[in-house]
């Protein structure tokens, strides 16, 4: 099977189209060509949902692409096809919906979609699985930034990072941060390795570290998340080892990323940190556990199973 792959260039949208990828690969024998959409501004954009796509003599029997600017581009190519190419989009586009062969979207997105039978639900966000034993020495703790869903307070986050550091002193403790991380908190985040012989810091856009991702939030026993960050929390939660999210106050009740995370709380597929108000009036932090014996979950295996009975068809 020929794959034309449409990228833009985000890690988080390309990481969830990958492992979709890479699950189908496991059971049938895939061809992928990548076709990467260049950063551009607002304007460059808008010229770029009219142009033309870059001719080419290769057919393709799937065009797939997460993002808002590559779904046009996968719309062209399907167009310009002289095959029955189909038109995949992960994620959910704003507009055209009904053009595309098949949407595979989550389902906190699901009010987005209406009166359609174009679409493959999956929960959450697309992870790698890993049903590897967990390393009783690692710990692993990933942070966002400024963000619409939460606040994101830094002394409050160094708090809970500490405070966790002290209940695990003898774990090597691996702290990632994002491009969303402030140059304030970085700063904080190497004053504490300095301080901490076991954190090490990974800086996202360090390309000379031979620390990896997937390798350490696959191995670690313990794991600490931002809930801004909810691909990230999907991630931990496709592998084994127990997973917290950080205490940190919602900007709106009623929304999705919130009442998602809010529901893996209260159902006890994740831990967090909470703050109790104590009698003094001190408040006194804790870890609420998750439940023991969860499954890690397997959305991207469950998905590429039913994309490729939807192909099969």
């Amino acid at each position: 099977m020929n794959i034309l792959w449409v990228k833009d260039g985000k890690v988080g949208h390309e990481k969830q189209v990958k492992v979709l990828l890479d699950e189908i690969s496991k059971s049938i024998e895939v061809s992928i060509t990548e076709y990467v959409i260049p950063p551009s501004s607002i304007k460059k954009f808008l010229l770029n949902l009219f142009n033309k796509i870059p001719l080419t003599d290769d057919e393709f029997d799937i065009v797939i692409g997460a993002g808002h600017s590559t779904y046009s581009k996968i719309l062209k190519f399907k167009k310009a096809s002289k095959t029955k190419t189909l038109a995949i989009a992960v994620l959910v586009p704003s507009f055209f919906k009904d053009r595309f062969d098949l949407i595979c979207a989550p389902s906190h997105d699901s009010y987005k979609i209406k009166d359609t039978n174009n679409v493959i639900f999956f929960e959450g966000s697309l992870a790698k699985v890993s049903d590897s034993k967990p390393n009783s020495d690692i710990g692993f703790i990933a942070l966002g930034g400024q963000n619409k869903h939460y606040e994101f307070n830094e002394s409050h986050i160094l708090k809970q990072i500490t405070y966790m550091l002290s209940l695990y002193p003898s774990k090597t403790w691996y702290v990632f941060n994002s491009r969303r991380t402030s140059k304030q908190m970085n700063d904080h985040l190497c004053s504490l390795a300095k301080e901490n012989d076991n954190v090490l810091i990974v800086f996202s856009d360090d390309n000379n570290t031979d620390i990896s991702f997937d390798e350490v939030i696959s191995s670690a026993s313990l794991k600490l998340i931002s809930k801004d960050s909810m691909n990230m929390v999907y991630e931990a939660l496709s592998s084994k080892g127990k997973t917290y999210v950080f205490d940190m106050d919602s900007k709106n009740k009623d929304n999705k990323i919130v009442n998602q995370i809010n529901r893996l709380i209260n159902n006890g597929e994740i831990g967090s940190i909470e703050y109790l108000n104590m009698s003094s009036g001190l408040k006194k932090m804790q870890l609420k556990p998750q439940k023991e014996f969860n499954e890690v979950y397997a959305e991207v295996e469950k998905l590429a199973y039913k994309l490729l009975q939807t192909l099969n068809k």
